[in-house]
C-alpha cells in the first residue's frame, strides 16, 4: 500500500511499509533529535574525486547516519530511563553537490528555490548582501553539510573527527564548522538569546506527539496536528515507494541582544510601564512573555508550561497581541485575513529544528539580565553586559516546498508591513519586529492591554536580527545515499 502523506503517522503502530519508510528516512525530520549540542560541517566536493566522495557518503549512510526509526527508539529509551542515545548524524546535499556527484538531473530534487540556492534568494528575502556573510558561506558553492548532535561533548568531537576524516580522505574540502548549543531557562525550556521560550509551536507529524499534546496542553483552540506531506518529499533518486527526503533550510541569524533589549526599554518608557509591568513591552514584540505565556491570553507572565492551545479569535482588534507581534506574524492561527482559510495558512508552516549559538561566550545568561526601571537605567547599568553580535540562532527547518513554506513565511508574512489584514481604519501592522527585514516601518503598540479605546503608541522596532549566511539543502533518503 502506498505511503499516505495526507495524514500523520502512528509510528508505534506502523505498517510494514511505514516501518520501511522510517528506516530509510533520516532522523530529525518527523521529530527533533533532542540533543543540546550540535556541529554543522560544511564541505565542497572535488569533482575529480567524485567516486571517492560517493563512497564516503555511502559509508556515512551505512555506519554513521541516524534513521528516523533509530531516533524514535532512542527517544523512547530516553523518556523511560533518561539515557541519551548515540551521537546523532544527518547528511545534506545542495543542488551544487548533486551536480558535483554527477547525479543525473532526473534524480536531483526539483524544487526551483533549491535548484537556485539561497544566495540567489537573498535579495528577494531582504537578506544582508551575500558579500557581508560569514566566510564559510561566501564560498562560490557549498556542496554538502553534515549535522552532528550529542549530549556529550567528547562523543560529539569524536564523531566529528570520524566524519571529517572520511570527507577529507575523499577529496572534500571543509569550508567551515558551526557549533550550536541550546540555551535553557530555569525550568529547562529552550530559549533564544533575547530570552524568550523558543520552538513551542510546531506542526506535529506523529500521532503519538499529537496525543501527548492533546493530553498535556489541549488542542481545542489550536490543533497542531499535521500530515507527513508538510515535510516529506519522495526522493527522486530512488523509486521504491518508501524512500523520502526533505528540503532543509539553514540560516545563521545573528542577534543584537543589546539593541533589542534596549528597544524593549524604550517601548516600556513610551507606554509608561513600571516595575514588572515593563515586561509587557517585550511580550508585545514577540507575542509571548519570556516564560512563553502568550500575551493574547494574559497581561503578565504566568510561569506555566508555555501554552499553545490558543488563537486570536477574541483579539480581533490586536489590543492584546499586536498584529505585528512575531508569533502572530509567522503563525496567524487562522487570523491572517484576506479570505485565506486556516487550513491554507497552516500549509505555510514548517518543521523548525533551530538551536542557539555563541561564537563568543556571553557575559550574562539571558535569564540573568538585571531588570531596569527605565531606558536611562538600562543604559547605565545593563547595556554593557549584553552582546551586540556573535550570538544568535541557527535557523533550521524541513520543508516540502521551500517557496510555499520558508520563503512565503519570510516574504509574505514577516517582511510584509501589510500582513495580517487589519480592521478598516486601522494602521497597517508593519514589519515583524524580530525577524522582519526591509525598509523601516513604524509599528503601533497598545497603550493599555485589552483596551482598544485607549489607542496606540507609534514606535519603530526592527533590525536586531541579521543574516550571516546559509544554504538550501536536501536531506536524501538513506536508501539513496547507500546506493551512490
Amino acid at each position: 500500500m502506498p505511503i499516505d502523506l495526507t495524514k500523520p503517522m502512528a509510528w508505534t503502530n506502523a505498517s510494514h511499509e511505514e516501518q520501511r519508510l522510517l528506516r530509510a528516512l533520516q532522523g530529525n525530520i518527523l521529530k527533533g533529535h533532542g540533543r543540546s549540542e550540535t556541529l554543522n560541517i560544511f564541505f565542497t566536493i572535488n569533482e575529480a574525486q567524485k567516486h571517492a566522495m560517493r563512497a564516503a557518503l555511502r559509508e556515512l549512510a551505512n555506519y554513521h547516519a541516524t534513521s528516523a526509526y533509530q531516533q524514535l527508539l532512542e527517544t523512547q529509551v530516553f523518556q523511560a530511563t533518561g539515557k541519551s542515545g548515540e551521537p546523532f548524524v544527518s547528511i545534506f546535499v545542495s543542488a551544487a553537490g548533486y551536480s558535483a556527484l554527477d547525479v543525473p538531473d532526473g534524480q536531483i530534487p526539483d524544487d526551483p528555490s533549491f535548484r537556485l540556492g539561497q544566495k540567489a534568494a537573498a535579495p528577494g528575502l531582504n537578506d544582508e548582501p551575500v558579500a557581508t556573510w560569514d566566510p564559510t558561506f561566501t564560498s562560490s558553492r557549498i556542496d554538502g553539510m553534515i549535522l552532528i548532535a550529542s549530549e556529550n561533548h567528547t562523543e560529539l568531537r569524536r564523531k566529528r573527527d570520524a566524519v571529517v576524516n572520511l570527507l577529507v580522505k575523499a577529496g572534500g574540502t571543509i569550508l567551515g564548522e558551526q557549533a550550536g548549543k541550546q540555551l535553557f531557562n530555569a525550568v529547562s525550556e529552550g530559549i533564544e538569546h533575547f530570552g524568550y521560550v523558543d520552538g513551542r509551536s510546531q506542526p506535529l507529524l506523529l500521532v503519538e506527539d499529537i496525543e501527548r499534546e492533546s493530553q498535556d496542553a489541549g488542542i481545542a483552540n489550536w490543533d497542531p496536528s499535521s500530515n507527513l506531506g508538510v515535510a516529506l518529499v519522495a526522493d527522486p533518486g530512488i523509486s521504491d515507494g518508501v524512500s523520502f527526503g526533505s528540503y532543509f533550510i539553514f540560516r545563521k541569524l545573528e542577534q543584537d541582544v543589546r539593541g533589542f533589549k534596549r528597544k524593549e526599554q524604550e517601548l516600556a518608557d513610551e507606554l509608561a510601564l513600571t516595575g514588572k509591568s515593563r515586561e509587557l513591552a517585550g511580550a508585545y514584540a514577540v507575542g509571548r512573555f519570556e516564560d512563553g505565556t502568550p500575551v493574547t491570553m494574559s497581561s503578565e507572565p504566568r510561569g506555566l508550561t508555555p501554552p499553545n492551545d490558543f488563537n486570536y479569535n477574541a483579539d480581533s482588534a490586536g489590543a492584546r497581541c499586536p498584529f505585528h507581534a512575531h508569533i502572530r506574524k509567522t503563525n496567524p492561527r487562522g487570523s491572517g485575513g484576506f479570505g485565506v482559510p486556516p487550513q491554507t495558512e497552516f500549509k505555510h508552516l514548517m518543521a523548525r529544528r533551530g538551536i542557539t549559538y555563541e561564537d563568543v561566550p556571553r557575559v550574562v545568561h539571558p535569564t540573568d539580565i538585571p531588570p531596569a526601571e527605565s531606558l536611562a537605567d538600562f543604559d547605565a547599568n545593563v547595556a554593557t553586559l549584553l552582546p551586540t553580535g556573535k550570538v544568535g540562532l541557527l535557523f533550521m527547518a524541513y520543508n516540502h516546498d521551500i517557496g510555499n513554506q520558508f520563503e512565503f513565511t519570510q516574504k509574505a508574512w514577516a517582511n510584509n508591513p501589510g500582513f495580517p489584514q487589519v480592521p478598516a481604519g486601522t494602521t497597517p501592522p508593519g514589519l515583524d519586529p524580530v525577524i522582519g527585514q526591509g525598509p523601516a516601518s513604524t509599528q503601533h503598540w497598545p497603550k493599555a492591554w485589552d483596551k482598544a479605546t485607549q489607542g496606540t503608541c507609534p514606535l519603530s522596532f526592527q533590525g536586531f536580527v541579521k543574516m550571516r549566511g546559509g544554504e538550501y539543502f536536501f536531506a536524501p533518503s538513506l536508501n539513496f545515499l547507500k546506493s551512490l
